[in-house]
């Protein structure tokens, strides 16, 4: 007998968390244990679904002025009319707290799994400048964390952030998964340094800008930017200044927004990837890089300290004079860096399968959460 899961997200696609529910869904469907309904508020009207069936949420296709929280009433609706034997969500915000409220009413399990070390950080969060909006959508995760009948953590961090801060222990610390590589990777080419991620401010990519600046002297090295362009409204200004400083950065190309089949073609080719957000869940695209054999250098992101503790990149603890140098580092030294880029694909494949999707799959079916 197939379980009917929904999985609830106000994306059906986009970024990290989102290619992390389509690789569970590849996996889940591939089973034939369970009926998929992905409900989310921004979809692609024609993007193919196999092996599950997509449920807008609410109306229209922007984010509401004061957050998901106005989704309340189509949300419950629609999982009222669904009847749903577990739900799967990811991404706090409001669909956190709303659909908890509903498993609660029901007696159904709800899953959330963490996607960023903010859920799990009392007023830290990345909501916009609108107040009230912040206000209700963090209230709406922490009704849905302290009510869900599971927790899911990417790392061991969020665990401690989540016991320390709400007194609550995860139910399984999961890291996240991709399928393996298909393509060949071939690094006989110029070396090549990746900085991928949508140009927003908290993922600094201004920093990476000036880290190509200050290693310009390194003949044959070349810097790349991907990831959306700048937004418009409040950050209009900054994306205008970023561009300029883009264009005026000669061993530096920005080459706009690429499918995810393009970064990993860019990936198998490339030496180094370089992360500098202020703070993230578990990023994608560690993994994505690890895979295909390039090393990470990171300014502020480490997750429970791998980076360092396996020897697989370069931590720069939120100093970028200290990610210049352990850039340079890796750039000049090809032993060194050729001996991290074998470990780093080591660790991806024993830490980061699709096996992990297996682990999802299994709490969504045990019976001590029926």
């Amino acid at each position: 007998m197939t379980k009917r899961v929904c999985i609830v997200n106000p994306f059906q696609h986009g970024g990290g968390a989102e290619y992390q529910i389509s690789c569970l869904i590849r996996h889940l469907s591939s089973s034939g244990k369970f009926e998929i309904f992905y409900l989310a508020r921004h979809i692609v009207e024609d993007m193919p679904t196999p092996g599950y069936r997509v449920v807008k949420i609410g109306k229209g296709s922007t984010v509401p002025r004061f957050g998901y929280m106005v989704d309340a009433v189509p949300l419950y609706k629609a999982l009222s009319e669904l009847k749903p034997d577990v739900i799967y969500q990811r991404v706090g915000c409001a669909y956190t707290g709303i659909a908890a409220f509903y498993a609660k009413k029901h007696d159904i399990p709800m899953f959330w799994h963490v996607a960023h070390d903010t859920d799990v950080t009392p007023g830290n969060a990345f909501y916009g400048r609108n107040p009230l909006r912040r206000m209700l959508e963090k209230r709406a995760v922490e009704y849905g964390l302290r009510h869900a009948s599971g927790i899911i953590t990417q790392t061991a961090s969020q665990a401690a952030l989540l016991k320390a801060n709400y007194g609550r222990d995860c139910d399984a610390t999961i890291a996240n998964f991709h399928p393996a590589p298909q393509e060949e990777i071939d690094k006989s080419g110029p070396l090549t340094v990746v900085w991928i991620a949508n140009l927003k401010p908290w993922k600094r990519p201004e920093a990476f800008v000036r880290l190509a600046q200050a290693l310009g002297d390194l003949q044959d090295v070349h810097f790349t930017m991907v990831g959306a362009p700048p937004g418009g409204g409040g950050d209009a200004a900054w994306g205008e200044a970023l561009l300029a400083d883009i264009e005026r950065t000669p061993n530096l190309t920005y080459r706009g927004q690429l499918s995810h089949d393009e970064v990993n073609a860019l990936l198998v080719r490339s030496h180094l990837f370089v992360n500098t957000s202020e703070a993230e869940g578990f990023p994608n695209t560690f993994i994505q890089s690890w895979m295909r054999g390039l090393p990470v250098a990171s300014l502020s992101v480490d997750p429970d300290g791998i980076l360092e503790q396996k020897q697989i990149g370069f931590y720069a603890n939120g100093d970028e004079d200290a990610l210049a140098v352990g850039v340079r580092g890796l750039l000049t030294d090809d032993a060194r860096r050729r001996e991290c880029a074998e470990r780093a694909q080591a660790h991806a494949a024993e830490c980061h399968s699709m096996k992990n999707a297996a682990r999802i799959e299994a709490l969504l079916v045990s019976q001590e959460h029926n």
